[in-house]
């Protein structure tokens, strides 16, 4: 009985088969981790096992100074994702690399994830290179405060927002009543 037991942890630790692990990293090391991982395994021959490592990062889009402007934002912060064959020495090599802080759902061997979950992911990065919408961090009613012009630190509630021509309706008092007032995006801050 004991012997079978072995052959069937020898053979979950020892996949010939290519599948997609998660890593935890510690929050804002995973492109020092990647240069790292990258590294051992190549010292370590571990380039015909470990094909693939990911950081995902999706695109965002602002604007600053009526300029769009698109920053890459980490999908999963404080996680990797790479393709690999397992074995006892992969797993060796992956768990002991600096700011590699476990192999998610790995308990006595790596859990890979299913081809939906990794398929999930993928669309999510392709829908934010194909959008070119403006994320804008406003919406109808918030209180901001105009950040120029005569109303300069005065607040207001926005009651319009068109994220395409980068403009936001403020209602401002104007001579006693209420007045719809257009102005740019990033003339804008949110209230405190």
């Amino acid at each position: 009985m004991q012997e079978t037991n072995t052959v069937e942890i020898k053979k979950q630790i020892e996949d010939r088969t290519f599948r997609r692990y998660v890593l935890s990293v510690n929050s804002g090391q995973e492109d020092l981790v990647l240069e790292n991982l990258k590294e051992r395994v190549v010292r370590q021959w571990l380039k015909d096992d470990v094909i693939e490592i990911l950081n995902p990062k999706i695109n965002e889009v602002s604007v600053k100074k009526w300029e769009k402007v698109i920053k890459q934002k980490r999908l999963y912060p404080g996680y990797l994702f790479f393709k690999s064959r397992m074995n006892d020495k992969i797993w060796y090599v992956i768990r002991n690399t600096p700011w590699v802080r476990l192999i998610v759902w790995a308990d006595t061997h790596p859990v890979p994830l299913t081809d939906e979950e990794f398929n999930q992911m993928m669309q999510q990065i392709k829908a934010s290179e194909d959008s070119s919408d403006i994320k804008v961090p406003f919406k109808k009613w918030d209180l901001v405060k105009i950040k120029s012009w005569d109303f300069k630190d005065m607040k207001w509630n926005i009651i319009s927002v068109d994220a395409e021509k980068w403009l936001i309706t403020v209602s401002v008092e104007w001579l006693g009543q209420l007045t719809p007032t257009t102005v740019w995006i990033d003339t804008v801050e949110i209230a405190q």
